[in-house]
């Protein structure tokens, strides 16, 4: 379990006072949908001797789009949260019976609850919230004592001292590539000397288009890429190598500064499909080299699944096998003799028919069949007819398993929950075959 680590208290005093003042830390946990701030930590300068989820009330101040107007503006909201667990603690988390000075409030999250990420239609990507804050309350019936005495005043502060995140597994650095093109990265190191990496290349959202917007851990959280320093994951796979690079802009475009899509044909050289083709070349070679891995995997979902197809084509001999998620590489762009290039890669898609971003018609299904009709050696496919809460948390109003946007089909990737048509692994149970 990671806990979160609260500020230093301003006193180590024992002792009671009707007036309590603090300030709190925050949690990030990743899930299917991205994340949420699923966990607060109150640091008081007094104890309290208990508390429950009814004495406190939280709200959510975060900037938001505002989907009900057609121009999508950006707003600030305020909103309520909902607290599912209070309890005393000690300053790393750990739940205590005696008087503390550390209380935790457990939040609930959900697709729609506690997300600390702003998604702006007008950029297209995800950054944190500028400005994101929890205010603290009593509520009515509190009936809080501190060393015995009554409070009758609680005040915590409304910007939080510390943010902690399920990502934190992931170290973060930066590489600049030759032709000047800066990838900052998130990365987690083998204990074990594998000679594995896996390259995870994300969605649009998860470009950094400015200094402020660029954080490794965005790319992390926005989609669950922690399902990859997961021990589930790592114990199927190998305790393999995993770094995941953060676009500047993003994988599709054609320039890296005009912001437009691409449309050339896919060339490592001349009219090239993604302005990034040959720097995330550079960056994957020296990564893998300094890390000792002879054996690369390409994971990616939409933007990053058609980065994925691009890189593959780019250099087919280059990679152990590749996982293409949702990919947007349209059909028509891909060459026979690039078809021809790719039949003895091994290769795993994942898409959902629902997916009505990317038409699976135009990618992924004509690709698919091209692949197949060429003689493709290990070529495996993993299409649901749409993608839904698995987990059992959420249901519509109809009470069916809630249902996530057609082009989602990362969430079955990211819980291990794929199934080859073919051949009844999951990817992660394929990508461990692959392995020499």
């Amino acid at each position: 379990m990671v806990c979160v680590l609260a500020a230093c208290s301003s006193s180590d005093e024992a002792t009671g006072s009707d007036t309590l003042s603090g300030t709190y830390s925050i949690y990030v946990q990743g899930d299917d949908w991205g994340c949420g701030v699923s966990k607060a930590i109150v640091t008081l300068d007094y104890v309290v001797d208990e508390v429950s989820a009814d004495d406190f009330v939280v709200t959510e101040t975060k900037q938001t789009t505002d989907w009900s107007d057609e121009t999508y503006p950006v707003i600030e909201t305020t909103v309520d949260r909902t607290i599912e667990n209070a309890y005393l603690c000690d300053a790393d988390g750990n739940e205590t019976d005696e008087a503390s000075q550390y209380v935790a409030l457990e939040l609930y999250i959900s697709p729609s609850d506690g997300s600390p990420l702003l998604y702006s239609m007008s950029t297209g990507y995800n950054t944190w919230s500028d400005p994101y804050y929890l205010t603290i309350t009593l509520s009515d019936d509190a009936a809080l004592t501190s060393a015995g005495t009554e409070v009758t005043s609680f005040t915590v502060d409304t910007e939080y001292t510390a943010k902690t995140t399920s990502a934190d597994g992931y170290s973060t650095d930066s590489y600049e590539a030759s032709d000047g093109t800066t990838y900052n990265y998130a990365y987690y190191n083998s204990e074990s000397d594998s000679d594995v990496l896996v390259v995870w290349l994300h969605g649009m959202g998860e470009g950094g288009a400015e200094s402020d917007a660029t954080d490794p851990y965005v790319n992390c959280l926005a989609n669950e890429v922690t399902a990859l320093i997961s021990e589930e994951f790592q114990d199927i796979v190998g305790d393999v190598n995993v770094v995941a690079p953060q676009c500047p802009t993003y994988w599709m475009d054609e320039d890296g500064q005009s912001g437009n899509y691409n449309g050339g044909s896919i060339s490592i050289s001349g009219s090239q499909s993604s302005y990034y083709i040959e720097s995330l070349d550079e960056f994957i070679d020296q990564y893998a080299e300094s890390v000792g891995a002879s054996q690369i995997i390409i994971a990616g979902d939409s933007n990053g699944g058609y980065m994925t197809m691009v890189m593959a084509i780019a250099n087919p001999d280059k990679y152990t096998a590749i996982v293409p998620i949702c990919e947007a590489l349209t059909d028509s762009l891909i060459t026979d003799e690039q078809i021809e290039s790719l039949v003895d890669l091994p290769m795993y898609f994942i898409y959902s028919e629902a997916d009505t971003t990317v038409d699976p018609t135009l990618h992924e299904e004509a690709t698919i069949a091209r692949l197949q009709e060429a003689g493709a050696t290990n070529l495996h496919v993993y299409s649901p007819e749409k993608v839904i809460d698995t987990s059992g948390r959420f249901d519509d109003e109809d009470g069916n398993a809630y249902e996530y946007a057609g082009h989602w089909s990362w969430i079955y990737f990211d819980n291990n929950e794929t199934e080859c048509d073919d051949c009844g692994l999951t990817a992660w149970e394929w990508i461990a075959e692959q392995i020499q």
